[in-house]
Protein backbone atom coordinates (compact mmCIF):
# COMPACT_ATOMS: atom_id res chain seq x y z
CA UNK A 1 0.00 0.00 0.00
CA UNK A 2 2.84 2.29 0.58
CA UNK A 3 4.18 1.39 -2.09
CA UNK A 4 1.22 2.50 -4.28
CA UNK A 5 0.80 6.11 -2.67
CA UNK A 6 5.20 6.74 -3.27
CA UNK A 7 3.67 5.80 -6.97
CA UNK A 8 0.70 8.03 -6.38
CA UNK A 9 3.00 11.03 -5.10
CA UNK A 10 5.40 10.83 -7.42
CA UNK A 11 2.92 10.98 -10.53
CA UNK A 12 1.19 13.44 -8.62
CA UNK A 13 4.37 15.70 -8.96
CA UNK A 14 4.86 14.81 -12.44
CA UNK A 15 1.85 16.10 -13.47
CA UNK A 16 2.06 19.40 -11.56
CA UNK A 17 5.55 19.90 -13.02
CA UNK A 18 4.51 19.31 -16.47
CA UNK A 19 1.42 21.94 -15.65
CA UNK A 20 3.79 24.48 -14.73
CA UNK A 21 5.72 23.97 -17.92
CA UNK A 22 2.43 24.57 -20.05
CA UNK A 23 1.31 27.55 -18.03
CA UNK A 24 5.38 28.64 -18.63
CA UNK A 25 4.89 27.98 -22.32
CA UNK A 26 1.29 29.71 -22.59
CA UNK A 27 2.48 33.14 -20.84
CA UNK A 28 5.51 33.01 -22.94
CA UNK A 29 3.65 33.58 -25.80
CA UNK A 30 2.23 36.68 -23.97
CA UNK A 31 5.88 38.18 -24.42
CA UNK A 32 6.91 37.96 -27.92
CA UNK A 33 7.35 41.26 -28.39
CA UNK A 34 9.58 41.69 -25.61
CA UNK A 35 11.94 39.15 -26.32
CA UNK A 36 12.25 39.95 -29.91
CA UNK A 37 11.48 43.88 -30.52
CA UNK A 38 14.02 44.30 -33.76
CA UNK A 39 10.69 42.29 -35.11
CA UNK A 40 7.83 44.01 -37.01
CA UNK A 41 4.40 43.40 -35.97
CA UNK A 42 3.66 41.13 -38.67
CA UNK A 43 6.25 38.74 -37.77
CA UNK A 44 5.88 38.49 -34.55
CA UNK A 45 2.24 37.57 -35.59
CA UNK A 46 3.48 34.97 -37.49
CA UNK A 47 5.19 33.72 -34.78
CA UNK A 48 2.37 33.66 -32.05
CA UNK A 49 0.04 32.02 -34.37
CA UNK A 50 2.79 29.49 -34.96
CA UNK A 51 3.28 28.81 -31.15
CA UNK A 52 -0.33 28.34 -31.35
CA UNK A 53 -0.10 25.61 -33.85
CA UNK A 54 -0.87 27.25 -36.99
CA UNK A 55 0.53 25.92 -40.36
CA UNK A 56 2.78 27.90 -42.37
CA UNK A 57 0.39 28.12 -44.64
CA UNK A 58 -2.76 29.00 -42.23
CA UNK A 59 -0.55 31.80 -40.67
CA UNK A 60 0.48 32.89 -44.02
CA UNK A 61 -3.15 33.43 -44.94
CA UNK A 62 -4.42 35.09 -41.61
CA UNK A 63 -1.84 37.30 -43.02
CA UNK A 64 -3.23 37.87 -45.95
CA UNK A 65 0.12 37.22 -47.16
CA UNK A 66 1.52 34.34 -49.86
CA UNK A 67 1.80 31.18 -48.23
CA UNK A 68 5.68 31.56 -49.13
CA UNK A 69 6.17 33.97 -46.34
CA UNK A 70 7.17 32.34 -43.32
CA UNK A 71 9.87 30.03 -45.27
CA UNK A 72 10.81 33.58 -47.18
CA UNK A 73 11.14 35.34 -43.80
CA UNK A 74 13.34 32.25 -42.61
CA UNK A 75 15.59 31.82 -45.47
CA UNK A 76 16.50 36.10 -45.32
CA UNK A 77 15.83 37.05 -41.87
CA UNK A 78 18.36 35.55 -39.54
CA UNK A 79 16.05 37.35 -36.15
CA UNK A 80 12.93 36.00 -37.29
CA UNK A 81 14.97 32.21 -38.34
CA UNK A 82 16.29 32.40 -34.57
CA UNK A 83 12.67 33.20 -32.92
CA UNK A 84 10.76 30.79 -35.05
CA UNK A 85 13.25 27.76 -34.25
CA UNK A 86 13.29 28.75 -30.67
CA UNK A 87 9.65 28.56 -30.95
CA UNK A 88 9.60 24.77 -32.43
CA UNK A 89 11.33 23.63 -29.69
CA UNK A 90 8.77 25.19 -27.29
CA UNK A 91 6.08 23.65 -29.92
CA UNK A 92 8.23 20.05 -29.38
CA UNK A 93 8.87 20.68 -26.01
CA UNK A 94 5.19 21.23 -25.32
CA UNK A 95 4.78 17.82 -27.14
CA UNK A 96 6.63 15.78 -24.83
CA UNK A 97 4.80 17.43 -22.03
CA UNK A 98 1.84 16.75 -23.24
CA UNK A 99 2.81 12.80 -23.99
CA UNK A 100 4.01 12.72 -20.52
CA UNK A 101 0.72 13.76 -19.04
CA UNK A 102 -1.04 11.22 -20.58
CA UNK A 103 1.35 8.49 -19.89
CA UNK A 104 1.13 9.34 -16.19
CA UNK A 105 -2.73 9.10 -16.33
CA UNK A 106 -2.50 6.02 -18.02
CA UNK A 107 0.35 4.99 -15.53
CA UNK A 108 -2.04 5.79 -12.93
CA UNK A 109 -5.05 3.88 -14.43
CA UNK A 110 -3.49 1.06 -14.43
CA UNK A 111 -1.22 1.06 -11.61
CA UNK A 112 -4.89 1.40 -9.86
CA UNK A 113 -6.67 -1.36 -11.53
CA UNK A 114 -3.68 -3.18 -11.11
CA UNK A 115 -3.60 -2.69 -7.29
CA UNK A 116 -7.46 -3.36 -7.34
CA UNK A 117 -7.01 -6.77 -8.94
CA UNK A 118 -4.58 -7.78 -6.27
CA UNK A 119 -6.55 -6.56 -3.09
CA UNK A 120 -9.66 -8.48 -5.01
CA UNK A 121 -7.45 -11.78 -5.34
CA UNK A 122 -5.70 -11.27 -1.52
CA UNK A 123 -9.25 -11.04 -0.01
CA UNK A 124 -10.53 -14.34 -1.39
Amino acid sequence: MENLLDSRDQTLEKVQNALLLLQAFEKSSEILETLYPELSAEKLDALYFIKKRYSYRETAFRLKRNHTIITQWSKNDPKFKKALDEIKMERHKSIRIHEMLRQAGYEEKTSTSENVEEIKDSST
